[in-house]
């Protein structure tokens, strides 16, 4: 049986991606690009080694704190640029690609990955991600360079949490 926290995600997220098929998405005359991706590719991107410390960000358009969050998150991609790799996964409903996603990312300037996640079963993205997240968002998680996960960061932060937490893999 599911945990009651985490059938509600399913039930939520069941409902937003039913139908999503794999496809990069993009604004005509906008660079920012998002690809669906499934659990496989999610699991292929936490496990890329790239010797550099991974920062995995879910977040979606109607969540405020994520929103309100996202430029210190696009901050520190620009100041950390060279030691860290951030990833921004999107739980948005893929029919909010072009009207909402992508112009969100392009108002924020993100120029780090982003993706939208489609998801045949949400337990297995919260187990991959961290089993004792309980699937709230925003959520950001924290790799090291040999793909450790050394933090989880639920819920709104700021830019000196962020880095705090940076810090920890990268000195």
């Amino acid at each position: 049986m599911i945990p009651y926290k985490k059938s509600k995600l399913l039930i939520l997220l069941i409902f937003f991606f039913c139908g999503i098929t794999s496809a990069v998405f993009s604004q005509p005359g906008v660079t920012t690009q998002v690809k669906v991706i499934n659990i496989s590719d999610l699991e292929k991107i936490v496990n890329q080694n790239e010797n550099r410390a991974l920062v995995i960000n879910v977040w979606a358009t109607w969540c405020l704190p994520c929103r309100e969050e996202f430029p210190d998150l696009v901050k520190l991609a620009e100041d950390y640029d060279k030691k860290i790799r951030v990833v921004g996964i999107s739980v948005d409903e893929a029919d909010e690609l072009d009207s909402k996603v992508i112009p969100f990312l392009k108002d924020q300037n993100a120029e780090f990955e982003n993706y939208l996640i489609k998801l045949a079963d949400p337990e297995d993205f919260i187990n991959l991600l961290n089993k004792d997240w309980s699937g709230a968002i925003p959520a950001t998680f924290i790799y090291d360079n040999k793909g450790k996960q050394n933090e989880s960061l639920i819920g709104k932060q700021s830019y000196e949490l962020f880095e705090k937490a940076i810090k920890k893999v990268i000195d």
